[in-house]
């Protein structure tokens, strides 16, 4: 073996080295996939057109924006949801996802940017606000599968026959036309569908303390991306700041809530 042949394969195996070692480069950002489940009105829905709408919508082409990058937007089942974007579909989840210790496992979150009182809805002629494990032993719970509240049900309610369903809407329409007993959602969306479907068929029945019940809740609602994309992440915690701080947030939340939905 000649020394000009040992030279060039140390020198080979030197760079080898030293591009394993080099830290990826980050991306250069111009357009931004956003992930989104939207049957859950009024944070994301589905318009006549086709078109996805919703507070979460408009929030997010505002952080977008912020970050001068391009927007666009796909509906997706929630189920798949987090498998959808460690498989690089989209970019990063903005769907009223909140922040729990078995999700950070899979996916790195923002800094959360609303939070909101889980709530038990029910048949308005149902008069009882007693909504524990007790009082609703045999009752039919409904509500999103593989979401906090269904977190939430399973833990608890193991007397109740808990129904779960593959998007956000459904369980509602299954309360009104009577085959469940309670749906379990967020205090907004709940109150939008009872003030669509009117006084007569069902009502807010009992806030969840959420702070009590934080293992399952966490601190709120925030965008999740891929563990690697830390510039990403970043990019999108300056810019929720920077609209908490000069009221774009409030002046976005104003326009769908008449409550503060910040949670601060």
């Amino acid at each position: 073996m000649t020394t000009e042949f040992l030279r060039r394969a140390t020198l080979g195996l030197g760079l080898a080295a030293t591009l394993m070692a080099a830290p990826a480069l980050a991306k250069d950002w111009k357009t931004v996939r956003i992930g989104m489940d939207a049957t859950y009105p009024p944070f994301e829905s589905v318009s006549p057109k086709g078109d996805i709408v919703g507070f979460e919508v408009d929030y997010a082409k505002e952080l977008c924006s912020r970050m001068k990058v391009t927007c666009t937007f796909q509906n997706q089942d929630w189920d798949g949801i987090i498998p959808s974007l460690i498989a690089n579909k989209f970019d990063v989840i903005i769907s009223s996802m909140n922040i729990t210790p078995k999700r950070k496992e899979l996916v790195a979150f923002t800094d959360y940017y609303y939070s909101t009182a889980p709530v038990f809805v029910g048949l308005a002629s149902n008069k009882s606000d007693d909504v524990s494990p007790a009082a609703l032993k045999g009752k039919t719970i409904g509500t999103q599968s593989s979401t906090t509240f269904a977190n939430y049900l399973e833990k608890l309610y193991k007397g109740s026959e808990v129904k779960l369903y593959p998007g956000g809407d459904e369980p509602q329409n299954d309360l009104k036309a009577g085959r469940l007993d309670y749906t379990v959602t967020d205090i907004i969306v709940g109150s939008t569908f009872v003030d669509k479907v009117g006084d007569g068929c069902c009502r807010i029945v009992a806030k969840i303390d959420r702070a009590a019940n934080s293992d399952v809740f966490g601190p709120g609602v925030g965008a999740a991306v891929r563990k690697e994309d830390t510039d990403l992440l970043a990019m999108f915690n300056k810019a929720i700041a920077e609209l908490d701080a000069d009221g774009t947030f409030k002046k976005v939340a104003g326009k769908y809530f008449t409550v503060d939905i910040r949670g601060k």
